[in-house]
């Protein structure tokens, strides 16, 4: 079940019309929203990330597109699928007939899915991943790069990489060689008590949680930096983290021939559950 422009449906029941542009073109975007305890973590940065994204891609913004608009119809597909704590995937697409220029920029169609999470909280793991650099795509660093789009071609052949060649997941590198993120993921390098994570001039998605941990990580006693990362900073560093709002942190155990531990992940990923405690959401 997902819910089409406000009337819950069937999955096979999405009018192939208003899919047309994104099938033929991936002319369309997308969030990725943690629902806990039937909230949605973060909204409002979910929020001003979707609309800086439509006006980027240049998709009329409806004018009940408003965070409580998307927490009410989030809710309203909760509850028919009782589920309480899951991830929501919501989807805008251009709705115009055309080619690659629509003949009418005028009309977007959305529907949102949800998908139950077994925890609702950020978890730690005992396990770190094991990594590696994919170097067959890379990331072209510009506005667009920023952006959940459903052209996501670069993400799909590097899971499909890491995936034949055993690995947890991928690191991923721009047009200029520097590191920028994984294939599902933002990445921060820490060296001594310095925090790096690539600036978004490089290529990296604008990530909700990204943002968030910038300021998360002042509390662990840390120092944030938004700087180029060259991958050969990797084997020296002592930890690395994956981050997004679905899986929260996640660390490096193996990268090539080096080993790592996650103890300040772990810190962070404690502060950050203490926060969600207090708050009741973020």
């Amino acid at each position: 079940m997902v819910n089409y422009n406000g009337t819950l449906i069937s999955f096979n029941q999405l009018p192939v019309e208003d899919l047309k542009r994104a099938t033929l073109y991936g002319d369309a975007l997308f969030e990725t929203i943690r629902m806990r305890d039937n909230k949605l973590l973060f909204i409002e940065d979910h929020y001003f990330r979707l609309m800086s994204s439509m006006r980027i891609l240049r998709i009329p913004i409806p004018m009940n597109f408003t965070p409580e608009f998307f927490v009410i119809q989030a809710k309203k597909l909760a509850a028919a699928l009782t589920i309480t704590n899951g991830r929501l995937r919501l989807q805008v697409i251009r709705k115009s007939e055309g080619l690659y220029t629509p003949i009418q920029n005028d009309d977007c169609k959305w529907w949102m899915e949800l998908e139950a999470l077994d925890n609702k909280d950020y978890q730690w793991s005992s396990k770190g991943l094991k990594v590696e650099l994919f170097k067959d795509h890379y990331i072209n660093a510009g506005l667009l790069s920023t952006v959940k789009s459903s052209n996501s071609l670069p993400y799909i052949l590097a899971g499909i990489f890491g995936k034949e060649n055993g690995f947890d997941a991928v690191l991923m590198v721009n047009n200029h060689k520097m590191l920028v993120e994984a294939n599902s993921a933002n990445v921060f390098v820490l060296k001594d008590n310095i925090l790096k994570t690539a600036p978004l001039a490089d290529g990296p998605i604008r990530g909700v949680f990204r943002k968030n941990l910038i300021k998360w990580v002042k509390e662990i006693g840390l120092e944030i930096k938004e700087e180029s990362i060259n991958p050969f900073e990797l084997q020296k560093s002592d930890e690395i983290w994956l981050t997004n709002t679905i899986t929260g942190i996640q660390w490096v155990e193996q990268y090539r021939k080096s080993s790592y531990t996650g103890l300040k992940a772990k810190e962070l990923i404690e502060l950050l559950q203490r926060k969600l405690n207090v708050l009741g959401t973020l």
